[in-house]
């Protein structure tokens, strides 16, 4: 899942990472990286219910947005 995925569930990156118990300093790292941790996309899709997709790597992730 992007950033911006995971963003339209919550008001601010603090939101976010407060709901799933990631510090706050995560969030610029995964900006930086254009990535999100598969341990944080998953619970992220806990907290939020959302049936939203895990990339397991950021080629995949690259991979699947290509192909819309």
């Amino acid at each position: 899942m992007t950033l911006d995925e995971a963003l339209t569930h919550f008001r601010s990156p603090y939101e976010l990472c407060k709901k799933i118990k990631a510090s706050q300093a995560n969030f610029p790292r995964w900006k930086k990286q254009d990535f999100i941790p598969v341990a944080q996309q998953l619970k992220i899709n806990m907290v939020t219910g959302a049936n939203m997709p895990i990339d397991i790597d950021k080629e995949s992730m690259k991979k699947r947005l290509t192909e819309k």
